[in-house]
């Protein structure tokens, strides 16, 4: 096994001796740079080059601290292999902090990408250009620094106003609602050149929210289209009763809702337009006037979380963190592409609707129960205190830019500008107990210190976000309490500009004394309706504040459903004060649908000296001028896909915990940002410790295995194939739930058939899979091993020559499980004479019910008969009836 070893604390100690001792006011200070090595010492003359070997080095001295401890990023782009997670042991104390920060004067960029390269002309007339071999899913690219096109129909437009390269989606009408057949009709003529229409979407403007569906299939029948959605979304969409899916409320004359249809390449038509064919690997674009591909810095997502910063639970949290003048940029966030994206409010979507049996059937949209969670952030926090983010740019993100999730107190996001963003700038606080739990029973939980408390949210630009989910907002919080929202700029957002609160309910919750005081939103609620500036809903306790925000320059849009309001106290608002807020070219005043107890002073028209005390002050006023100043992605610094263990060849085994180096979608797909196992490896992938000391499987393991799997992951090896032919493998598995399986794959083509892994005793039982490999060449290459069925846990595969090859040889016992894995998954069944009249295959510890299981799937005759392991360890007579 290819282990990777770190030397004793002490002599870890004595490595970090080079970082700068300053003053009383910093303890140490450590340096990195994208040329830097990690053989350094950590100085400024001779950097580490990666964040996290910055991270090993202040977990060596942050035990005891007399001052700050500073890492400093110097200019150029940190390309993230993986998420980098920050626990508790990264943290400050007694006051001082662990701060990340660029160096002064420069800009360094953190970034979730991947770069996309080889372009070639593919259809010279239409001036589409192609690149082979892009591995990974994404929604959104970037060309140049501008966002491009995913190919849509009706084509985007341009919205300059948003920044250089903004565009708006334009819209059609369905034809209708068809909730008897759970579809959409809508004119053939917006389909009628579609040819992969299984791999479309529809996005869809419902009230105050956007519903993404993947399409299954498409029924024509003269000039109508009826558009029939993929499941898991289109039952859900079909139960819940809100947002309403139909006629536009109120609409008179009668309107429907709009929509536009997305991914195919039978879309891509105009400049700037993309389309990623998944199934061949090749992305292709239609450049925009004086873009050259053969210069062109394309830039694709891949990690959905760049940071990740995780207290053990709310007694044990991250404290006294800072994170100061970075760019972060290139999240992703796929979830649309594999289940659709029903949003009920503010991007927060149906993971699933209930039974609503006092509402009717609600098969016919009636169902007003629902289970929900949060789209992935770039930037998350979770139990968390005294935590800074300042003077950083988020940008280019797929889902919400910076997430304070909850257990997070006396925290401060101040000076940050939220550019081009996929959902929501900023959200804060939980907005339901959990995604089992249903969302209108009022958020109060006995444990106080999970809930946000005395957070400040201040003088940050939140501009041109809520573009992939259209249904999100510029500042959202949930049931916070102490919070201060202040001194905002928050604009072009296509629905409210703050949101406070959920839940849609009058009893007592975890909120109170909430301040949302001296915000500048404007052109806000530039789609979506029933919203406004602010937005809030329920029961807000005492002492909340609405006071001395500037509100301007919004309507509603010709698309809406319905209205948009002012200040908008919705079901359950109460605790507020609301007074002196200034309005100019929007609608005044407060409106409201069935909330609670407040008050309400002069709120009628403009009111100069609100206006110009609003929104961002002081050193803060020039800050939207670092969108100009963003950085282009840089990756001639980044380390290419190299093999982690060398000299792995086949016929041999392979080890799957050393998968290559290189980093997600490049070396390895996962598809969350947490190492469930949390042992030998720090990136992505589900490493899990076998045979180990401790409950954890953490301590003093024997071997390794790769755990928590999910369809669609993968991890790749480099391999050397030392004789061209075919090969039989076998590999090591355990699954304690039906459906597992995995697939085989080199240099991009599939090499073995799907081989299922029949469901265990549990995932600590691991037994033998086998399969034949079709004929290899010999050389150098890469296999790919596929995860194609959920929760598979997968040690080794062994390549042989014959499956007899392998079946012979032992591999060393190396965990003390329930089965002997030296066991052989082949057993020998004889007649009542002893004589050998066929063979069973089994996997993990053989029972009475699994040997006749497989008996009668291989249609032996009733009788009675002995049934031995080939190696004569096991042996058991059973009977057929």
């Amino acid at each position: 096994m290819g282990f990777k070893m770190f030397g004793p604390r002490a002599a870890m100690s004595a490595f970090f001796l080079g970082a700068a001792v300053a003053n009383a006011a910093v303890q140490a200070t450590f340096y990195v740079a994208p040329d830097g090595s990690d053989t350094n010492k950590g100085t400024k003359e001779a950097p580490f080059k990666t964040i996290t070997q910055a991270q090993k080095a202040v977990r060596e001295i942050n035990g005891t601290m007399t001052g700050d401890i500073e890492v400093i990023l110097r200019e150029g782009t940190y390309a993230l292999p993986a998420t980098v997670n920050f626990t508790e042991a990264d943290g400050g104390k007694d006051g001082h902090y662990v701060r990340y920060k660029a160096a002064d004067g420069e800009n360094p960029l953190i970034t979730g990408g991947m770069p996309v390269t080889g372009w070639t002309i593919h259809d010279e007339k239409n001036n589409i250009w192609k690149a082979e071999g892009v591995d990974g899913r994404f929604r959104q690219l970037y060309v140049n620094g501008k966002k491009a096109v995913r190919a849509c129909f009706p084509n985007a437009i341009d919205a300059k106003e948003k920044g250089n390269g903004g565009f708006d989606h334009d819209f059609v009408r369905l034809t209708k609602v068809d909730s008897t057949g759970r579809a959409f009709d809508v004119s053939a003529d917006y389909v009628k050149n579609i040819k992969n229409i299984e791999d479309v979407e529809i996005h869809l403007m419902i009230a105050w929210a956007e519903s993404i569906l993947r399409l299954e299939k498409v029924q024509v029948n003269g000039g109508t289209a009826k558009l029939i959605p993929k499941d898991p979304e289109r039952t859900k969409l079909f139960h819940r009763a809100y947002p309403m899916l139909g006629t536009a409320f109120m609409s008179n004359p009668p309107k429907q809702q709009v929509f536009y249809l997305e991914n195919s390449y039978d879309l891509l038509d105009a400049p700037g337009e993309w389309y990623l064919d998944e199934k061949n690997s090749v992305l292709y674009y239609k450049p925009r006037t004086g873009e050259n591909m053969a210069t062109a810095n394309v830039v694709a997502p891949r990690l959905n979380t760049m940071f990740n910063v995780l207290g053990k639970d709310t007694k044990n949290k991250v404290g006294y963190m800072s994170f100061e003048g970075l760019n972060f940029a290139h999240s992703n966030y796929t979830r649309p592409s594999e289940e659709g994206f029903l949003d009920l409010q503010a991007a927060n979507f149906n993971v699933d609707v209930l039974p609503d049996p006092g509402r009717g059937n609600w098969e016919r949209l009636n169902s007003n129960k629902y289970l929900l969670w949060r789209p992935d952030a770039g930037f998350r926090v979770e139990n968390a205190h005294h935590f800074l983010v300042k003077n950083c740019t988020f940008t280019q993100m797929a889902a919400t830019g910076l997430d304070f999730v909850s257990g997070t107190n006396d925290d401060v996001i101040e000076g940050n500008v939220f550019y081009e963003i996929g959902a929501a700038g900023i959200m804060l606080g939980k907005f339901y107990q959990d995604s089992t739990t249903e969302i209108h029973i009022a958020y109060n939980p006995k444990d106080k210190d999970e809930i946000s408390t005395r957070d400040t949210i201040r003088n940050n630009l939140v501009t041109n976000v809520t573009n992939e989910h259209q249904g999100a907002v510029g500042i959202g919080a949930g049931y916070p309490r102490y919070v201060v929202i202040e001194n905002n700029e928050i604009s072009y957002t296509y629905y409210s500009g703050i949101s406070l609160g959920f839940g849609w309910t009058k009893d007592q919750t975890a909120m109170t004394n909430n301040h949302v005081n001296k915000n500048n939103i404007h052109h806000i609620s530039r789609l979506l309706c029933d919203s406004g500036p602010i937005y809030t809903l329920s029961n807000q306790g005492t002492g909340s504040e609405i006071k001395e925000n500037y509100l301007h320059d919004y309507s509603a849009s010709k698309w809406s459903d319905y209205w948009v309001l002012p200040i908008y106290l919705d079901e359950g608002s109460s605790g507020f004060t609301v007074e002196n807020n200034s309005y100019k070219n929007a609608p005044s005043g407060v409106g409201r649908n069935q909330p609670g107890q407040f008050t309400e002073r002069n709120n009628g028209g403009y009111i100069e000296s609100v206006a110009a005390a609003a929104g961002l002050q002081g050193e803060f006023k020039k800050i939207g001028e670092k969108i100009n100043n963003i950085p282009l992605a840089d990756f001639s610094n980044t380390v290419p896909q190299t093999a982690f263990v060398e000299n792995m060849t086949i016929p041999g085994m392979i080890e799957m915990e050393n998968y290559d180096e290189g980093g997600q979608s490049v070396s390895f797909n996962d598809k969350d940002f947490v190492n469930e196992g949390n042992v030998y490896r720090e990136d992505g992938v589900d490493v899990v410790g076998l045979g180990c000391s401790d409950t954890l499987n953490t301590k003093d393991c024997k071997g390794y295995a790769i755990g928590f799997t999910q369809a669609g992951e993968w991890m790749e090896y480099t391999v050397k194939v030392t004789e061209a032919g075919e090969y039989a493998f076998l590999a090591n598995v355990a699954s304690g739930l039906e459906g597992s399986s995995f697939r085989l794959f080199m240099d991009g083509k599939a090499i073995s058939d799907t081989v299922a892994v029949p469901q265990g005793a549990d995932w600590n039982t691991y037994g033998f899979v086998d399969g034949k490999t079709t004929a290899l060449e010999a050389g150098e290459h890469v296999l790919r091993v596929a995860i194609t069925g959920t929760y598979l846990n997968i040690d080794w595969i062994k390549f042989g020559k014959s499956k007899d090859d392998l079946m012979s040889i032992k591999p060393n016992v190396r965990y003390g499980f329930n089965m002997d894995i030296s066991r052989s998954s082949t057993f020998n069944v004889f007649d009542i004479r002893g004589h050998r009249v066929g063979t069973i295959h089994l996997m993990g510890v053989p029972t009475t019910s699994s040997v006749l299981q497989q008996m009668h799937a291989k249609n032996f005759k009733s009788g009675v008969y002995f049934v031995q392991s080939t190696n004569k360890s096991f042996g058991k007579m059973v009977q057929v009836k």
